[in-house]
C-alpha cells in the first residue's frame, strides 16, 4: 500500500497527569513517519500547554461545541493523509513499537482498520480491571473484532471514512462507525501487541450517563429492544460472574460496589433503549 504520511489525531480535555507521558511515548515510537494533529476542548489543568509543546497543529474548541463524531469528522477533513490514527491524550503507549504494531495489518493490506489492547490503570476499580481483561483477550476473531472497536487508540485507511463518516448525533460514535463499516464489508482487526494504558473510574452518575447514551445507540442499531426481563437476565448472569471472580481473587470488600456498578450499567442501557423506542428514533 502506497501511503502519504500518517496522521495521528489526538483529542484532549483535562488529561493530567497522563498527557505528557502519552506524548513522550508517542515521540519515542520506532515508526515515526506521521504528523500529529491535536484538538483540545477546553482544558484548564495545564493539558493544553503540554500539547502545544509537542505539536505544531493544535485546534481549540469550546467545551459546549464538543460532539465526538463532529470533531473527528472535522479533524479528518482538515488533513490529507491516507491512514488515520486516533490516540486519546490520556492513552499511554506501552512500548516503542505500539504504532508499528498497530499499523502493520493496514500497511500490509490485511485489515482496513485496527485497534489497540487497553490495559486498565493500576488504580482502576477491581471490576473495571476484570472487564478489560475479558474484553482484550489474546485472540483476534476477524468476524467479531469490530464489535469491540474503540476510537481510544486505533488506525484505519482513509477510504473507510470516505465511505462512512462518523456518527454525529450523540455518543458511542466509534461503535456506530465500526458496525456501519462492517456492514459495507470493511475488515477490522484487534492487535493484541499494540498496547495502551487507559481506563476511567467513573462515578455512578457518570457511568449511568455513559451507558444511557449507549442504550439509545443500541436501539438505533437494531441491537436491542426494550425488555426489562432480558436486561435483568443478562445483569444477573454478570453479577454471578463478578461475585465468583471477586471471591476467587479474595476481593470480598469489592462485591457491594460491583453490584451497584453492574446494576447501574444495565438499568441505564434499558432506559436508553426504552427512550429511543418511545421516540421511534431512526435506525442507523
Amino acid at each position: 500500500m502506497t501511503i502519504n504520511k500518517i496522521a495521528i489525531i489526538m483529542r484532549s480535555k483535562n488529561e493530567q497527569p497522563y498527557v505528557r507521558e502519552a506524548l513522550e511515548n508517542l515521540l519515542a515510537q520506532t515508526y515515526n513517519s506521521y504528523k500529529l494533529y491535536n484538538v483540545d476542548s477546553g482544558s484548564d489543568d495545564g493539558t493544553l500547554q503540554v500539547v502545544k509543546a509537542f505539536s505544531e497543529s493544535v485546534k481549540c474548541i469550546a467545551p459546549e461545541n464538543y460532539i465526538p463524531g463532529t470533531v473527528l469528522n472535522d479533524m479528518i477533513e482538515a488533513c490529507e493523509e491516507d491512514v488515520i490514527v486516533f490516540l486519546n491524550a490520556d492513552a499511554i503507549p506501552q512500548s516503542v513499537d505500539w504504532l508499528k504494531n498497530l499499523l502493520e495489518p493496514i500497511l500490509n493490506n490485511r485489515a482496513d482498520a485496527t485497534f489497540s489492547r487497553q490495559l486498565a490503570r493500576k488504580d482502576a476499580f477491581f471490576i473495571v480491571k476484570d472487564d478489560y481483561s475479558r474484553t482484550y483477550i489474546n485472540e483476534s476473531d476477524s468476524s467479531q473484532d469490530y464489535k469491540k472497536f474503540s476510537a481510544v487508540a486505533c488506525a484505519f485507511k482513509r477510504k473507510l471514512w470516505d465511505a462512512v463518516k462518523f456518527y454525529d448525533d450523540g455518543y458511542a460514535e466509534d461503535l456506530v462507525w465500526a458496525i456501519q463499516c462492517q456492514r459495507q464489508g470493511f475488515h477490522f482487526k484487534y492487535v493484541h501487541e499494540a498496547v495502551v494504558q487507559h481506563s476511567h473510574n467513573y462515578t455512578i452518575k457518570g457511568l449511568f450517563r455513559k451507558k444511557f447514551r449507549h442504550g439509545i445507540v443500541y436501539y438505533r442499531l437494531q441491537m436491542l429492544k426494550p425488555s426489562l426481563l432480558w436486561q435483568a437476565y443478562i445483569c444477573s448472569r454478570e453479577l454471578t460472574r463478578d461475585a465468583l471472580k471477586a471471591i476467587k481473587g479474595l476481593k470480598l470488600a469489592e462485591i457491594p460496589y460491583n453490584i451497584l456498578y453492574r446494576m447501574t450499567i444495565h438499568m441505564a442501557i434499558y432506559r436508553g433503549v426504552k427512550l429511543a423506542a418511545s421516540r421511534k428514533e431512526t435506525e442507523l
